[in-house]
């Protein structure tokens, strides 16, 4: 599986910048739905009639390369993570299980309608360690549709419960949609990942911004007010946060000698005033990013 393309179209005529990263990504779901099968399906193309149940859980490693808009490439080195689907063993694994996860793929067994409303368990478990990542919903073992047993209201009842979810008919037994589930899954949380980076770094360059316009006014400062006023483009509430952030990582004082006090922007009145310290100023006239990087561990 190692080198694994998903390519959404590249020309070759055009510098390409690789983007490394890391993915956790976790499949839930009751017993006998089919989690393991399915990723034996996906990363080994195979098959086992014999039903073997996970034990606690697993983790399976792969490396693959994402193609991404434009020309970029990601190589993504991922650990699919497969828990047993006994609730008890949930509780008792769900810290170290979700945390960090950056993906999930959910699966139900289309003969056990159970299986499909016991997912909102799961995801519900997931998102207080996890918080909101990209899901995605398998309904296996779709080469018994004979006896399919889900039908329009349970559909009813999921788009209600999982509006953006993409749902995804599969079977391990014969690898029908599989490929589509793993892929689209991997794409949205490659997505979801970027997307985080990016506006980490719009946070750092607005995190300067002011700053620099706080910095440059001397010992007069600026007041939450004057703020607003200079950056009428953004929510009151994001300057307040980088207000704070700013704080913590000593650039800016609400004192003009530097005194370290540390007050909320949200709590404090319009009137109240920043100064630039002493170290505020030299990043102001030569910043560097890692100065003013907000890093979030997950």
């Amino acid at each position: 599986m190692e080198g694994q393309g998903l390519s959404r179209g590249r020309s070759l005529l055009t510098a390409v910048r690789i983007r490394k990263m890391q993915l956790k990504i976790v499949l839930v779901g009751e017993r006998r739905v089919g989690k393991t099968s399915l990723l034996e399906r996906y990363l080994k193309n195979h098959f086992a009639e014999a039903y073997t149940g996970t034990l606690g859980g697993r983790v399976y490693p792969t490396d693959l390369e994402i193609g991404l808009d434009g020309e970029d490439i990601a190589l993504a080195h991922i650990a699919f993570f497969d828990l047993m689907g006994e609730h008890s063993v949930r509780q008792v694994f769900a810290e170290p299980f979700f945390f960090g996860t950056q993906g999930v793929l959910a699966v139900c067994d289309v003969e056990r309608p159970d299986t499909l409303h016991l997912i909102k368990d799961w995801m519900e478990v997931m998102t207080k360690i996890a918080g909101p990542v990209p899901v995605g919903i398998a309904f296996n073992k779709i080469d018994r549709a004979d006896s399919m047993a889900i039908g329009p209201e349970e559909t009813a009842w999921l788009r209600k419960e999982f509006p953006t979810a993409p749902m995804f008919m599969t079977s391990a037994r014969t690898g029908q949609g599989v490929e589509d589930a793993f892929s689209t899954i991997v794409s949205l949380s490659v997505d979801a990942v970027l997307a985080k980076g990016r506006a980490s770094r719009s946070g750092r360059l607005f995190r300067q911004r002011i700053l620099l316009f706080i910095a440059v006014r001397g010992n007069l400062g600026s007041s939450k007010a004057e703020l607003f006023s200079e950056f009428k483009a953004v929510l009151p509430a994001q300057i307040m946060e980088e207000l704070d952030n700013l704080v913590r990582l000593e650039a800016l004082a609400l004192d003009p000698s530097g005194t370290k006090t540390f007050i909320k922007a949200a709590e404090a009145p319009g009137t109240t005033r920043y100064w630039a310290t002493d170290r505020g100023k030299r990043i102001s006239e030569s910043p560097k990013g890692d100065e003013l990087m907000i890093e979030e561990i997950v």
